[in-house]
């Protein structure tokens, strides 16, 4: 009797799921308020996607500007992508020499070849940010800090947000 039940059961709730699954499906690839469904988020695989690019109509960026930033950014394209080949390469020795069981020591060099990489990465994003600063009007740079500061807000309530639901 019990096992009867229990195979009425389930064939409800995969009835029951196998109505539900198409029709959640069915909405795939449409826009939602949920940015990271939103077309074109993250466009190409660059990290900063539309945000990035919406950033210059933001500011109003002049095309002086807009020509004087795209020259900083490909002058600074041959050194970010070396740099970030030299970071890659790091990781992997890293890795490879965990999985060898490397010892303690090597653990070590190979861990502070890394930091140091990614502290020259933090060194020339700094860099770049002072550049792209450095361009912008006394307007512009005020128009910068208020977008900062109200992306901030919204880190901040999205933080307490899952801090409270993890209660």
């Amino acid at each position: 009797m019990k096992s009867a039940k229990l195979v009425a059961a389930s064939i409800v709730l995969l009835s029951a799921a196998s109505i539900a699954m198409p029709s959640m499906a069915g909405d795939m690839g449409k826009k939602c308020d949920d940015k990271h469904h939103a077309e074109g988020w993250g466009e190409q695989g660059r990290m900063g996607g539309p945000d990035a690019r919406h950033l210059g109509k933001a500011l109003n960026l002049t095309d002086a500007q807009k020509e004087t930033l795209k020259a900083q950014r490909e002058a600074d394209r041959p050194a970010r992508d070396a740099l970030h080949t030299k970071l890659k390469a790091a990781r992997e020795a890293l890795a490879a020499a965990v999985d060898a069981g490397a010892n303690d020591a090597e653990l070590h060099a190979l861990s502070e070849t890394v930091g140091k990489l990614h502290a020259e990465q933090a060194l020339a994003g700094a860099k770049a940010q002072k550049a792209f600063v450095a361009v912008l009007t006394a307007e512009q740079k005020q128009a910068l800090a208020e977008l900062k500061a109200k992306r901030m807000e919204r880190k901040m309530e999205r933080k307490e947000k899952r801090e409270s639901a993890k209660s």
